[in-house]
Protein backbone atom coordinates (compact mmCIF):
# COMPACT_ATOMS: atom_id res chain seq x y z
CA UNK A 1 0.00 0.00 0.00
CA UNK A 2 1.48 3.36 -1.07
CA UNK A 3 1.05 6.60 0.83
CA UNK A 4 -1.94 7.75 -1.24
CA UNK A 5 -3.77 4.48 -0.62
CA UNK A 6 -3.13 4.90 3.11
CA UNK A 7 -4.44 8.47 3.02
CA UNK A 8 -7.55 7.39 1.13
CA UNK A 9 -8.34 4.47 3.42
CA UNK A 10 -7.82 6.63 6.52
CA UNK A 11 -10.05 9.36 5.11
CA UNK A 12 -12.75 6.82 4.26
CA UNK A 13 -12.62 5.47 7.81
CA UNK A 14 -12.85 8.93 9.40
CA UNK A 15 -15.78 9.88 7.18
CA UNK A 16 -17.69 6.68 7.88
CA UNK A 17 -21.15 6.54 9.50
CA UNK A 18 -19.64 7.37 12.90
CA UNK A 19 -18.66 10.84 11.68
CA UNK A 20 -22.21 11.55 10.57
CA UNK A 21 -23.48 10.47 13.99
CA UNK A 22 -20.90 12.72 15.65
CA UNK A 23 -21.78 15.76 13.52
CA UNK A 24 -25.55 15.39 13.85
CA UNK A 25 -25.16 14.48 17.50
CA UNK A 26 -23.42 17.79 18.16
CA UNK A 27 -26.30 19.58 16.48
CA UNK A 28 -28.85 17.78 18.64
CA UNK A 29 -26.72 18.34 21.76
CA UNK A 30 -26.55 22.12 21.24
CA UNK A 31 -30.18 22.31 20.12
CA UNK A 32 -31.25 20.80 23.44
CA UNK A 33 -28.84 22.81 25.60
CA UNK A 34 -29.80 26.06 23.86
CA UNK A 35 -33.53 25.23 23.97
CA UNK A 36 -33.86 25.03 20.19
CA UNK A 37 -32.44 28.48 19.60
CA UNK A 38 -32.61 27.98 15.83
CA UNK A 39 -36.41 28.09 16.06
CA UNK A 40 -36.91 30.46 19.00
CA UNK A 41 -34.56 33.09 17.63
CA UNK A 42 -34.90 32.57 13.88
CA UNK A 43 -36.95 35.75 13.41
CA UNK A 44 -34.45 37.80 15.41
CA UNK A 45 -31.56 36.21 13.49
CA UNK A 46 -33.17 37.21 10.19
CA UNK A 47 -33.78 40.77 11.40
CA UNK A 48 -30.22 41.11 12.72
CA UNK A 49 -28.88 39.87 9.38
CA UNK A 50 -30.92 42.45 7.49
CA UNK A 51 -29.49 45.21 9.71
CA UNK A 52 -25.98 43.77 9.95
CA UNK A 53 -24.33 46.78 8.31
CA UNK A 54 -24.45 48.49 11.70
CA UNK A 55 -21.16 48.47 13.59
CA UNK A 56 -20.17 49.00 17.21
CA UNK A 57 -16.98 48.33 19.12
CA UNK A 58 -13.76 46.82 17.85
CA UNK A 59 -13.24 44.61 14.82
CA UNK A 60 -11.96 44.62 11.25
CA UNK A 61 -15.09 44.36 9.07
CA UNK A 62 -18.81 45.02 9.49
CA UNK A 63 -21.13 42.23 10.68
CA UNK A 64 -22.68 42.25 7.19
CA UNK A 65 -19.30 41.81 5.54
CA UNK A 66 -18.53 38.96 7.93
CA UNK A 67 -21.77 37.23 6.95
CA UNK A 68 -21.20 37.76 3.22
CA UNK A 69 -17.59 36.59 3.49
CA UNK A 70 -18.63 33.49 5.44
CA UNK A 71 -21.32 32.75 2.85
CA UNK A 72 -18.70 33.27 0.17
CA UNK A 73 -16.81 30.31 1.62
CA UNK A 74 -19.91 28.21 2.33
CA UNK A 75 -21.82 28.54 -0.94
CA UNK A 76 -19.86 26.42 -3.38
CA UNK A 77 -20.12 23.60 -5.85
CA UNK A 78 -21.55 21.40 -3.11
CA UNK A 79 -24.77 23.37 -3.52
CA UNK A 80 -25.00 22.06 -7.07
CA UNK A 81 -22.97 18.89 -7.57
CA UNK A 82 -23.35 17.71 -3.97
CA UNK A 83 -27.13 17.96 -3.99
CA UNK A 84 -27.33 16.12 -7.31
CA UNK A 85 -25.20 13.29 -5.95
CA UNK A 86 -27.35 13.00 -2.81
CA UNK A 87 -30.47 12.58 -4.95
CA UNK A 88 -28.89 10.08 -7.35
CA UNK A 89 -27.58 7.89 -4.53
CA UNK A 90 -30.18 8.42 -1.81
CA UNK A 91 -33.32 9.25 -3.82
CA UNK A 92 -35.79 12.08 -3.14
CA UNK A 93 -35.90 11.20 0.57
CA UNK A 94 -32.31 12.42 0.92
CA UNK A 95 -33.58 16.00 0.68
CA UNK A 96 -35.74 15.58 3.79
CA UNK A 97 -32.73 14.43 5.79
CA UNK A 98 -30.67 17.26 4.33
CA UNK A 99 -33.23 19.66 5.83
CA UNK A 100 -33.13 17.92 9.23
CA UNK A 101 -29.34 18.04 9.19
CA UNK A 102 -29.34 21.78 8.45
CA UNK A 103 -31.88 22.59 11.17
CA UNK A 104 -29.81 20.75 13.78
CA UNK A 105 -26.51 22.20 12.61
CA UNK A 106 -27.77 25.76 12.89
CA UNK A 107 -27.25 25.33 16.64
CA UNK A 108 -23.71 24.05 16.06
CA UNK A 109 -22.91 27.02 13.83
CA UNK A 110 -24.25 29.40 16.46
CA UNK A 111 -22.11 27.79 19.17
CA UNK A 112 -18.79 27.72 17.33
CA UNK A 113 -19.26 31.31 16.16
CA UNK A 114 -20.00 32.45 19.71
CA UNK A 115 -16.83 30.82 21.00
CA UNK A 116 -14.80 32.22 18.12
CA UNK A 117 -15.91 35.75 19.01
CA UNK A 118 -15.59 35.38 22.78
CA UNK A 119 -12.01 34.13 22.68
CA UNK A 120 -10.74 36.21 19.77
CA UNK A 121 -7.36 37.94 20.02
CA UNK A 122 -5.99 40.95 18.19
CA UNK A 123 -2.75 40.16 16.39
CA UNK A 124 0.14 42.57 15.92
CA UNK A 125 -1.05 43.74 12.50
CA UNK A 126 -4.50 44.59 13.87
CA UNK A 127 -6.34 41.58 12.43
CA UNK A 128 -8.54 39.76 14.93
CA UNK A 129 -7.71 36.07 15.28
CA UNK A 130 -10.49 33.71 16.23
CA UNK A 131 -11.56 30.14 15.64
CA UNK A 132 -11.05 26.67 17.06
CA UNK A 133 -7.28 26.96 17.54
CA UNK A 134 -7.89 30.04 19.70
CA UNK A 135 -10.78 28.85 21.86
CA UNK A 136 -9.43 25.33 22.34
CA UNK A 137 -6.15 26.70 23.67
CA UNK A 138 -7.52 29.67 25.63
CA UNK A 139 -10.63 27.94 26.95
CA UNK A 140 -9.38 24.39 27.49
CA UNK A 141 -5.56 24.68 27.46
CA UNK A 142 -5.40 21.71 25.09
CA UNK A 143 -2.41 22.84 23.04
CA UNK A 144 -1.95 19.59 21.04
CA UNK A 145 -5.53 19.75 19.77
CA UNK A 146 -5.24 23.46 18.97
CA UNK A 147 -2.06 22.77 17.01
CA UNK A 148 -3.68 19.83 15.22
CA UNK A 149 -6.55 22.03 14.06
CA UNK A 150 -4.37 24.91 12.87
CA UNK A 151 -1.94 22.67 11.00
CA UNK A 152 -4.71 20.60 9.39
CA UNK A 153 -6.71 23.69 8.35
CA UNK A 154 -3.69 25.54 6.95
CA UNK A 155 -2.51 22.51 4.95
CA UNK A 156 -5.97 21.45 3.79
CA UNK A 157 -6.69 24.95 2.51
CA UNK A 158 -3.33 25.26 0.78
CA UNK A 159 -3.00 21.77 -0.69
CA UNK A 160 -6.61 20.68 -1.29
CA UNK A 161 -9.10 23.56 -1.37
CA UNK A 162 -7.06 25.36 -4.01
CA UNK A 163 -6.68 22.52 -6.51
CA UNK A 164 -10.05 20.85 -5.91
CA UNK A 165 -11.96 24.07 -6.61
CA UNK A 166 -9.84 25.09 -9.60
CA UNK A 167 -10.06 21.56 -11.02
CA UNK A 168 -13.86 21.57 -10.89
CA UNK A 169 -14.00 25.04 -12.43
CA UNK A 170 -11.47 24.27 -15.17
CA UNK A 171 -13.31 21.08 -16.18
CA UNK A 172 -16.55 23.06 -16.61
CA UNK A 173 -14.76 25.64 -18.77
CA UNK A 174 -13.05 22.93 -20.84
CA UNK A 175 -16.35 21.18 -21.52
CA UNK A 176 -18.25 24.35 -22.39
CA UNK A 177 -15.62 26.45 -24.16
CA UNK A 178 -12.76 24.10 -25.02
CA UNK A 179 -10.15 26.10 -23.08
CA UNK A 180 -7.33 24.05 -21.59
CA UNK A 181 -7.44 23.40 -17.85
CA UNK A 182 -4.00 24.95 -17.35
CA UNK A 183 -5.00 28.23 -18.98
CA UNK A 184 -8.21 28.33 -16.94
CA UNK A 185 -6.29 27.67 -13.71
CA UNK A 186 -3.88 30.48 -14.58
CA UNK A 187 -6.82 32.85 -14.98
CA UNK A 188 -8.38 31.69 -11.71
CA UNK A 189 -5.05 32.11 -9.91
CA UNK A 190 -4.64 35.68 -11.17
CA UNK A 191 -8.25 36.63 -10.34
CA UNK A 192 -7.83 35.20 -6.84
CA UNK A 193 -4.51 36.97 -6.29
CA UNK A 194 -6.03 40.34 -7.20
CA UNK A 195 -8.41 40.00 -4.23
CA UNK A 196 -6.54 38.05 -1.54
CA UNK A 197 -3.30 40.03 -1.80
CA UNK A 198 -5.20 42.96 -0.28
CA UNK A 199 -6.05 40.95 2.84
CA UNK A 200 -9.27 40.70 4.84
CA UNK A 201 -10.84 44.02 3.86
CA UNK A 202 -10.31 43.33 0.16
CA UNK A 203 -11.93 39.90 0.56
CA UNK A 204 -14.83 41.36 2.53
CA UNK A 205 -15.53 44.11 -0.01
CA UNK A 206 -15.50 41.61 -2.87
CA UNK A 207 -17.75 39.15 -1.02
CA UNK A 208 -20.22 41.90 -0.15
CA UNK A 209 -20.80 42.45 -3.87
CA UNK A 210 -20.23 38.93 -5.23
CA UNK A 211 -22.34 36.84 -2.84
CA UNK A 212 -25.66 38.71 -3.26
CA UNK A 213 -25.17 38.83 -7.03
CA UNK A 214 -24.38 35.14 -7.52
CA UNK A 215 -27.03 34.01 -5.05
CA UNK A 216 -29.83 36.12 -6.52
CA UNK A 217 -28.85 35.16 -10.08
CA UNK A 218 -28.96 31.47 -9.22
CA UNK A 219 -32.26 31.83 -7.35
CA UNK A 220 -33.89 33.63 -10.27
CA UNK A 221 -32.74 30.92 -12.67
CA UNK A 222 -33.98 28.16 -10.40
CA UNK A 223 -37.33 29.82 -9.75
CA UNK A 224 -37.86 30.26 -13.49
CA UNK A 225 -37.42 26.50 -13.94
CA UNK A 226 -39.81 25.77 -11.07
CA UNK A 227 -42.47 28.03 -12.57
CA UNK A 228 -42.23 26.07 -15.81
CA UNK A 229 -42.30 22.74 -13.93
CA UNK A 230 -44.88 23.88 -11.36
CA UNK A 231 -47.15 20.95 -12.12
CA UNK A 232 -44.52 18.55 -10.78
CA UNK A 233 -43.96 20.30 -7.45
CA UNK A 234 -46.79 18.51 -5.64
CA UNK A 235 -45.69 14.97 -6.57
CA UNK A 236 -42.05 15.84 -5.92
CA UNK A 237 -42.74 17.18 -2.43
CA UNK A 238 -44.78 14.07 -1.69
CA UNK A 239 -41.85 11.88 -2.82
CA UNK A 240 -39.42 13.81 -0.61
CA UNK A 241 -41.44 13.10 2.53
CA UNK A 242 -42.57 9.60 1.55
CA UNK A 243 -39.16 8.26 0.60
CA UNK A 244 -37.50 9.71 3.68
CA UNK A 245 -39.14 6.83 5.56
CA UNK A 246 -39.71 4.19 2.87
CA UNK A 247 -37.29 2.65 0.39
CA UNK A 248 -37.28 3.94 -3.17
CA UNK A 249 -37.28 1.16 -5.78
CA UNK A 250 -35.12 1.07 -8.89
CA UNK A 251 -36.41 3.05 -11.86
CA UNK A 252 -34.63 3.80 -15.12
CA UNK A 253 -30.94 4.29 -14.38
CA UNK A 254 -31.61 4.69 -10.65
CA UNK A 255 -30.51 1.65 -8.62
CA UNK A 256 -32.89 2.24 -5.73
CA UNK A 257 -32.21 3.53 -2.22
CA UNK A 258 -32.95 2.42 1.31
CA UNK A 259 -34.04 4.76 4.10
CA UNK A 260 -30.53 4.48 5.55
CA UNK A 261 -28.99 5.58 2.23
CA UNK A 262 -31.38 8.53 2.03
CA UNK A 263 -30.52 9.57 5.58
CA UNK A 264 -26.77 9.12 5.19
CA UNK A 265 -26.33 10.92 1.88
CA UNK A 266 -28.87 13.65 2.56
CA UNK A 267 -27.48 14.52 5.99
CA UNK A 268 -23.86 14.19 4.86
CA UNK A 269 -24.29 16.44 1.81
CA UNK A 270 -26.12 19.01 3.91
CA UNK A 271 -23.33 19.07 6.49
CA UNK A 272 -20.68 19.22 3.76
CA UNK A 273 -22.40 22.15 2.07
CA UNK A 274 -22.98 24.42 5.06
CA UNK A 275 -19.67 23.63 6.85
CA UNK A 276 -21.22 23.72 10.32
CA UNK A 277 -18.87 21.89 12.66
CA UNK A 278 -15.67 22.63 10.73
CA UNK A 279 -14.98 25.80 12.71
CA UNK A 280 -14.15 27.74 9.55
CA UNK A 281 -17.00 30.25 9.80
CA UNK A 282 -15.97 31.11 13.37
CA UNK A 283 -12.67 32.39 11.98
CA UNK A 284 -14.44 34.94 9.78
CA UNK A 285 -17.11 36.10 12.23
CA UNK A 286 -14.45 36.68 14.90
CA UNK A 287 -13.28 39.69 12.85
CA UNK A 288 -16.69 41.41 12.95
CA UNK A 289 -16.92 44.91 14.40
CA UNK A 290 -19.51 44.42 17.12
CA UNK A 291 -19.81 44.27 20.91
CA UNK A 292 -22.55 41.61 20.99
CA UNK A 293 -21.34 38.01 20.51
CA UNK A 294 -24.88 36.61 20.64
CA UNK A 295 -26.06 38.92 17.87
CA UNK A 296 -23.11 38.00 15.64
CA UNK A 297 -23.67 34.29 16.28
CA UNK A 298 -27.34 34.56 15.33
CA UNK A 299 -26.28 36.29 12.12
CA UNK A 300 -23.83 33.45 11.44
CA UNK A 301 -26.58 30.91 12.07
CA UNK A 302 -28.60 32.30 9.16
CA UNK A 303 -25.78 31.24 6.86
CA UNK A 304 -26.78 27.59 7.30
CA UNK A 305 -30.40 28.47 6.54
CA UNK A 306 -29.50 30.37 3.37
CA UNK A 307 -27.03 27.78 2.13
CA UNK A 308 -28.95 24.55 2.72
CA UNK A 309 -32.60 25.37 3.23
CA UNK A 310 -32.70 27.90 0.39
CA UNK A 311 -29.98 27.30 -2.22
CA UNK A 312 -29.61 23.52 -1.87
CA UNK A 313 -33.38 23.11 -1.74
CA UNK A 314 -33.77 25.08 -4.96
CA UNK A 315 -31.21 22.85 -6.69
CA UNK A 316 -33.00 19.74 -5.43
CA UNK A 317 -36.43 20.88 -6.61
CA UNK A 318 -35.10 21.80 -10.05
CA UNK A 319 -33.51 18.36 -10.42
CA UNK A 320 -36.52 16.43 -9.12
CA UNK A 321 -39.15 18.35 -11.11
CA UNK A 322 -37.10 17.92 -14.31
CA UNK A 323 -37.33 14.16 -13.82
CA UNK A 324 -33.91 13.37 -15.28
CA UNK A 325 -32.28 12.09 -12.10
CA UNK A 326 -33.06 8.44 -12.89
CA UNK A 327 -31.39 8.61 -16.31
CA UNK A 328 -27.80 7.91 -15.28
CA UNK A 329 -26.50 11.48 -15.05
CA UNK A 330 -24.82 12.70 -11.87
CA UNK A 331 -23.13 15.69 -10.24
CA UNK A 332 -23.14 19.07 -12.03
CA UNK A 333 -23.97 17.36 -15.35
CA UNK A 334 -27.35 16.35 -13.92
CA UNK A 335 -28.01 19.86 -12.61
CA UNK A 336 -27.07 21.40 -15.97
CA UNK A 337 -29.34 19.01 -17.87
CA UNK A 338 -32.20 19.73 -15.47
CA UNK A 339 -31.95 23.49 -16.01
CA UNK A 340 -31.57 23.03 -19.77
CA UNK A 341 -34.67 20.81 -19.96
CA UNK A 342 -36.86 23.76 -19.01
CA UNK A 343 -34.94 26.78 -20.35
CA UNK A 344 -33.02 27.11 -23.60
CA UNK A 345 -29.40 27.56 -22.63
CA UNK A 346 -30.27 26.73 -19.03
CA UNK A 347 -27.02 24.83 -18.59
CA UNK A 348 -25.23 28.20 -18.68
CA UNK A 349 -26.83 28.97 -15.31
CA UNK A 350 -25.03 25.99 -13.81
CA UNK A 351 -21.78 26.82 -15.60
CA UNK A 352 -21.82 30.45 -14.45
CA UNK A 353 -22.84 29.54 -10.91
CA UNK A 354 -20.20 26.83 -10.68
CA UNK A 355 -17.50 29.34 -11.62
CA UNK A 356 -18.76 32.06 -9.27
CA UNK A 357 -19.36 29.66 -6.38
CA UNK A 358 -15.89 28.15 -6.80
CA UNK A 359 -14.20 31.55 -7.03
CA UNK A 360 -15.98 32.86 -3.94
CA UNK A 361 -14.87 29.77 -2.03
CA UNK A 362 -11.25 30.33 -2.99
CA UNK A 363 -11.00 33.96 -1.87
CA UNK A 364 -12.54 33.25 1.52
CA UNK A 365 -10.69 30.03 2.26
CA UNK A 366 -7.38 31.72 1.58
CA UNK A 367 -8.11 33.89 4.63
CA UNK A 368 -9.01 30.85 6.76
CA UNK A 369 -5.72 29.16 5.94
CA UNK A 370 -3.81 32.40 6.40
CA UNK A 371 -5.27 32.93 9.88
CA UNK A 372 -4.20 29.45 10.96
CA UNK A 373 -0.72 29.94 9.49
CA UNK A 374 -0.41 33.33 11.23
CA UNK A 375 -1.39 31.75 14.55
CA UNK A 376 1.27 29.09 14.07
CA UNK A 377 4.14 31.23 12.77
CA UNK A 378 3.23 34.88 13.24
CA UNK A 379 1.97 37.66 10.99
CA UNK A 380 5.09 37.60 8.84
CA UNK A 381 3.81 34.50 7.01
CA UNK A 382 0.59 36.14 5.79
CA UNK A 383 1.94 37.51 2.50
CA UNK A 384 3.87 34.31 1.79
CA UNK A 385 0.79 32.18 2.40
CA UNK A 386 -1.28 34.27 -0.04
CA UNK A 387 1.33 33.79 -2.79
CA UNK A 388 1.60 30.04 -2.10
CA UNK A 389 -2.20 29.73 -2.13
CA UNK A 390 -2.52 31.37 -5.54
CA UNK A 391 0.33 29.23 -6.88
CA UNK A 392 -1.30 26.04 -5.62
CA UNK A 393 -4.42 26.82 -7.66
CA UNK A 394 -2.44 25.73 -10.72
CA UNK A 395 -2.38 22.18 -9.36
CA UNK A 396 -6.04 22.00 -10.38
CA UNK A 397 -4.86 21.22 -13.91
CA UNK A 398 -3.36 17.90 -12.78
CA UNK A 399 -5.04 14.59 -13.58
CA UNK A 400 -4.16 13.15 -10.16
CA UNK A 401 -6.90 15.13 -8.45
CA UNK A 402 -8.37 12.06 -6.74
CA UNK A 403 -5.31 11.90 -4.50
CA UNK A 404 -5.80 15.57 -3.60
CA UNK A 405 -9.47 14.90 -2.78
CA UNK A 406 -8.42 12.12 -0.38
CA UNK A 407 -5.84 14.34 1.32
CA UNK A 408 -8.44 17.09 1.67
CA UNK A 409 -10.96 14.67 3.16
CA UNK A 410 -8.39 13.44 5.69
CA UNK A 411 -7.34 16.92 6.81
CA UNK A 412 -10.94 18.15 6.85
CA UNK A 413 -11.91 15.19 9.01
CA UNK A 414 -9.22 16.14 11.52
CA UNK A 415 -10.50 19.73 11.75
CA UNK A 416 -14.09 18.57 12.27
CA UNK A 417 -13.21 16.06 14.97
CA UNK A 418 -10.99 18.50 16.87
CA UNK A 419 -13.48 21.36 16.61
CA UNK A 420 -16.50 19.31 17.72
CA UNK A 421 -14.60 17.99 20.74
CA UNK A 422 -13.65 21.56 21.60
CA UNK A 423 -17.08 23.16 21.30
CA UNK A 424 -18.78 20.35 23.22
CA UNK A 425 -16.22 20.71 26.01
CA UNK A 426 -16.88 24.47 26.08
CA UNK A 427 -20.65 24.15 25.81
CA UNK A 428 -21.09 25.56 29.31
CA UNK A 429 -19.57 28.86 28.15
CA UNK A 430 -21.97 28.91 25.19
CA UNK A 431 -25.00 28.34 27.40
CA UNK A 432 -24.01 30.92 30.04
CA UNK A 433 -23.28 33.60 27.45
CA UNK A 434 -26.53 32.92 25.60
CA UNK A 435 -28.84 33.06 28.59
CA UNK A 436 -26.87 35.47 30.78
CA UNK A 437 -25.44 38.08 28.35
CA UNK A 438 -22.46 39.97 29.70
CA UNK A 439 -21.43 37.32 32.23
CA UNK A 440 -18.77 35.77 30.02
CA UNK A 441 -16.36 37.97 28.11
CA UNK A 442 -12.91 36.58 27.54
CA UNK A 443 -11.61 38.35 24.43
CA UNK A 444 -8.60 40.60 24.40
CA UNK A 445 -5.31 41.26 22.67
CA UNK A 446 -2.07 39.39 22.56
CA UNK A 447 -1.51 35.67 22.10
CA UNK A 448 -1.46 32.53 24.19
Amino acid sequence: MNVFDLVKSTANFIWGPQMLVFILGSGLFFSLRLRWIQFRQLRRAACESLHSSRTAGEGNITPLQALMSALSGIVGNGNIAGVATAIVVGGPGAIFWMWISALLLMATMYSETLLGFLYRRRSADGTYLGGPMIYILAGLRWRPLALAFAVAMALKTLLATTSVQSNSMSIVVAEEFGLSQLHTCLGISLATWLVVIGGLRSIARTAQVLVPFMTVAYLFGGLAVLLINAGQLGPVCKDIFTHAFTAKGATGGFAGASVLMALRYGAARGAYSNEAGTGSVAIMHATAQTTDPVRQSLIAMTGVFIDTLVICTLTALVILTAGLWTGGLNSSALAAASFASAIDGGSSIVVGSSLLFGYSTLITWCFYGEQCAAWLAGDRVRALYRWLFCGAILLGATHEIENVWSLGDLLNGITVLVNLVGIVALSGVVVRTTFQPGTTRVGGSGSD
